[in-house]
């Protein structure tokens, strides 16, 4: 069954991924291209931002599907799904606006915040339905003017695969392996078909992305025989599947069967309970803060070395991850308690809920 929170690597390997979106995003914000040992057909610096969401969605449709099944009730569910990922983007919205919009437009305040692109900004991120990146009058001298978090547009669609896994176990398909196992291949199917930059010549993300998340899924649908034989897997295919990623033109046709794996099973490696694993996840923080810090150290260090300058804006990340976990995430999750089996069973594990 599960390990109990920290003991795995998924923490870890969410905050590579935030890191990873930074270090990519960080290119374009900066008006550059990337580094020549970074321009192949295998994995090239505009694209590493693409497979850090992928390994986002693996870990998230893998995780909550095993949550849904630890408590199959819609409720709960969608109570849970809405702490971990609303609280931590009105923190990020809020901060994009009254802090650094007011900073960097270069309207009035009393404009800036009346104008309907900062109203739009402010209800269109916080339905989790709609992105809205922009913000009035900020970054005017950058590559990406108006541009304050180009990062949200993921948002909805992760919880679009949210509210497809309630919707599937709602209508009894996840008590049914075989039945949950058909819809995800049929699914993976239909992008590699349709989707798929491979055979396309285009990236279609909508399509792309939940694919990732239904194979997180679909392993988690089958966690108890995948943890009997995730080792053997990986020995044999493994390589089998990074030959034909290196060898072959099909690079995104294996990523789909190759990416799940590794990060699963090594995202279900043992971790040591330590200072690090105390301090919380701050991924989440990290990538919703990412673009616009980055934005901001540009904006106030124009001159700036691109290395320092991409080491200051992870830095801020990293710091303004740990706060957005600290000071909103964590605390948001122990309402969590407010959707338990009882009234007494709540009042017991008010102040011990964990994500």
């Amino acid at each position: 069954m599960n390990a109990p929170q920290h003991a795995n690597q998924f923490d870890k390997i969410r905050i590579l991924a935030a890191l990873g979106v930074i270090f990519s995003h960080h290119f374009n914000l900066a008006g550059m291209q990337g580094p020549f040992w970074l321009e192949n057909r295998w994995l090239n610096w505009a694209f590493m931002g693409g497979v850090s969401v992928m390994v986002f969605l693996i870990i998230s449709g893998y995780l909550i599907t095993l949550s849904w099944y630890r408590k199959p009730r819609l409720a709960p569910y969608l109570w849970s799904r809405f702490l971990r990922i609303w609280p931590g983007m009105l923190g990020s919205v809020l901060i994009c606006i009254f802090v650094l919009g007011l900073v960097f437009t270069n309207l009035p305040a009393k404009e800036f915040l009346g104008h309907d692109a900062t109203r739009q900004f402010l209800l269109y991120n916080l339905s989790l339905f709609r992105d809205y990146a922009d913000l009035p009058g900020v970054f005017m001298n950058q590559p990406y003017k108006q541009v304050m978090n180009g990062v949200y547009w993921t948002i909805p669609m992760e919880f679009m695969c949210y509210l497809i896994l309630a919707a599937l176990g709602v209508a009894g398909v996840m008590r049914h392996k075989w039945l949950a196992t058909a819809l995800a291949a049929i699914y993976i199917a239909t992008f590699l078909v349709f989707g798929n930059y491979d055979f396309t010549g285009k990236i279609h993300h909508w399509i792309e992305y939940p694919a990732y998340f239904a194979a997180g899924s679909l392993i988690a649908v089958h966690n108890e025989w995948f943890m009997r034989n995730s080792k053997r897997l990986v020995m044999v295919l493994a390589p089998l599947l990074l030959i034909a990623y290196f060898l072959t033109p099909y690079q995104a046709t294996v990523r789909i069967f190759l990416m799940p794996l590794l990060v699963v099973f090594i995202g279900n490696l043992p971790a040591t309970e330590n200072w690090f694993t105390r301090m919380g996840d701050p991924s989440y923080g990290i990538y919703l803060y990412g673009f616009p810090l980055a934005q901001s150290v540009i904006a106030v260090f124009p001159q700036l070395n691109f290395w320092l300058s991409m080491g200051l804006s992870m830095t801020l990340a990293i710091t303004a991850g740990y706060l957005s976990w600290s000071l909103l995430e964590s605390r948001a999750l122990r309402l969590k308690a407010l959707f338990s089996d009882s009234p007494l069973k709540d009042a017991r594990t008010a102040n011990i809920s964990r994500p």
